[in-house]
């Protein structure tokens, strides 16, 4: 059988994209390498504004509804943020995942599990995919197997991506779950080059984590020990100790390729700011599936409106974010300091996680300060005793400014 669709990766991204697609008419095959339910590393917070894009309730897998932040500056005392509105629910992403391919299925999609890909052959209008003991065929390829996923390097696409490494773990408290920790998670800023370290709310137990730019892997582990002792744990009752690979996607690294179309973290979407990938993933696999039913349809004859898609909306939230993370980095405690004092950031940072507000809209509502930021993330990325501030081994190019000089010189 040949089918319209194949795609690789049933996480957030590759659900999204297959569900919508089959709702479109199309024929789905999801191929993933895990039998489900699977557990994934990741903090398991989904944002309001993520969950706002599913046409679905989330709520049978929430476990903690989260209202309030408890900030510290390099595990010293720090302050809680309150909201009156959720901002994120707490879920683990072997039930998040799970509920999303039971949508998936529902809508039509043929799903194979343990179904590790080993080869992709590519023709102009055709791909086949290679598992251990079947072939498919289809019309087009959506890659979407995650940070360590290989479909895209087997269609012959290289990718270009920034990488950022974390450890987790979990605690189930000896005393019962902590009454501090029921609607608030706490982050901890400052400690570690290019990311942070976090305590988020499960239903009976914590999921304590750091993280940062993948040079820092050799200093994880002893500093999730410390991170727990702050929290007031022994890093030896933790169990499901894991790591994992964060992707942030460079300005060049392609989104499609032919009738390759790359969705979520194997396209590198995650949020530089945040390190939050569900809502990129949503919404890229939804604009996967508008693009491929017109491709497959015969209204267009290539997947670009997908990259143009993108472009116009969802990359340029990525680039202020990356810019926004520049300018943190370079001083933690200077914002620590602020905040503190004024709770601007807090008020900012409590309307885009539920979606009230995007990164775009701040900086065209302040057009002042985003030229400031603008100009100050590029001095960062040439700047060397500025990059090194801000933990940058590998920064992009400049955004605007030292480009348009460059240029014209």
């Amino acid at each position: 059988m040949k089918y319209d669709v194949i795609v690789v990766g049933s996480g957030p991204a590759g659900s999204t994209t297959a569900r919508e697609c089959a709702e479109r008419g199309l024929s789905v095959l999801l191929l993933d390498k895990a039998e489900f339910p699977r557990d994934k590393p990741c903090g398991g917070a989904v944002t309001v504004r993520a969950s706002k894009l599913l046409p679905f309730s989330i709520e049978s897998v929430v476990e903690r509804v989260i209202t309030d932040v408890h900030l510290t500056h390099k595990q010293t005392n720090g302050f809680t943020r309150h909201s009156d509105d959720e901002l994120a629910s707490m879920t683990q992403r072997r039930n998040f995942d799970m509920l999303l391919l039971e949508k998936a299925v529902e809508s039509g999609v043929i799903l194979k599990e343990r179904a590790t890909v080993r080869q992709v052959s590519r023709k102009a209008t055709e791909v086949q995919v290679s598992t251990d003991d079947e072939t498919h065929t289809a019309s087009m390829l959506v890659a979407a197997d995650g940070a360590n996923g290989k479909t895209a390097e087997m269609s012959g696409i290289k990718q270009d991506f920034w990488q950022q490494v974390a450890l987790e773990g979990n605690l189930t408290p000896a005393a019962g779950f902590p009454e501090r920790w029921e609607t608030s998670f706490g982050l901890d800023v400052g400690g570690m080059p290019g990311g942070y370290g976090w305590i988020f709310p499960k239903g009976d137990h914590l999921n304590i984590g750091i993280g940062g730019w993948r040079y820092v892997g050799p200093e994880l582990r002893g500093n999730l020990t410390n991170l727990a002792k702050f929290y007031g744990y022994d890093a030896k009752d933790m169990w499901g100790v894991r790591g994992h690979y964060l992707t942030i996607r460079k300005p060049e690294s392609p989104l499609v390729d032919g009738n390759v179309v790359l969705v979520g973290d194997a396209a590198g979407l995650v949020d530089p700011m945040t390190d939050e990938g569900i809502y990129s993933a949503i919404w890229s696999g939804q604009a996967a599936a508008r693009s491929i039913a017109d491709y497959v349809g015969g209204e267009t004859t290539d997947l670009l409106n997908y990259k143009r898609d993108l472009e116009s909306e969802l990359i340029p939230e990525l680039n202020i974010s990356l810019r926004f993370h520049d300018l943190f980095q370079l001083s933690p405690g200077l914002y620590m300091w602020a905040e503190r004092r004024t709770s601007m950031v807090w008020a900012l940072a409590r309307r885009i996680l539920r979606g009230d507000q995007t990164y775009v809209n701040v900086m065209l509502g302040h057009k002042t300060t985003g030229t400031v930021i603008d100009f100050m993330s590029d001095l960062v990325r040439v700047t060397p005793f500025l990059q090194r501030r801000s933990g940058l081994r590998d920064p992009a190019p400049p955004a605007r400014f030292f480009v348009r000089e460059s240029v014209q010189s």
